[in-house]
């Protein structure tokens, strides 16, 4: 705790005295730079966040794309930003991010309202079906393990005298509240995006 320390003005500073986070957000920086490397060329940005996936990082990849979606250099639409909004989407979705999801939606309105507002119409098409898609599949798995409850004499005794299942009210809430909630905020966001 109490080591010593040199920066980068090759001063000799405590452990103690260096303020929090200033390691953190020089590496936050260069990780920054690096993506914005991929914004030159988006389909080097969508391969590589595809391999980001492979490897199990999937926060990284949503990283690269958001940063590729919300660069100032590249403004004209082509199609693909639309694989890239896709992708970007269903990382969203499986990370259970809306508000992420959300800010990909105003940046990728911004690029492609003038030049192809069709494409704005599939990747909203796409979002909701997808988050609805999972939200019946959470709302199956939820009604499977309630079909595949206790069996035992003690149990089922003990659960058919209460008024409410707390085992059916766990499951709901561990499994279908996420999603439902994520198709809640999908709607909102979709709502704003078209007003």
């Amino acid at each position: 705790r109490n080591s010593i320390v040199t920066c980068a003005t090759c001063y000799v500073l405590p452990y103690h005295a260096i303020p929090p986070g200033s390691f953190n957000a020089q590496a936050n920086s260069k990780m920054s730079y690096q993506n914005n490397a991929y914004a030159n060329k988006p389909e080097i940005a969508l391969r590589r966040a595809h391999e980001l996936v492979s490897i199990r990082q999937p926060d990284a990849a949503l990283t690269l794309l958001h940063d590729v979606l919300s660069s100032r250099r590249h403004r004209t639409w082509s199609p693909t930003y639309d694989k890239i909004m896709i992708t970007y989407l269903d990382l969203c979705i499986d990370l259970n991010k809306a508000r992420e999801a959300k800010d990909g939606l105003h940046q990728y309105r911004n690029l492609s309202q003038a030049q192809a507002p069709g494409s704005l119409e599939i990747v909203i098409r796409h979002l909701l079906d997808t988050a609805d898609r999972n939200c019946r599949e959470a709302k199956a798995d939820a009604d499977d393990l309630d079909a595949a409850g206790p069996t035992s004499g003690a149990n089922v005794l003990l659960l058919s005298t209460m008024s409410s299942d707390p085992l059916q009210t766990q499951r709901d809430s561990a499994l279908l509240l996420p999603r439902l909630k994520f198709l809640w905020e999908s709607y909102r966001a979709v709502l704003d995006i078209l007003r």
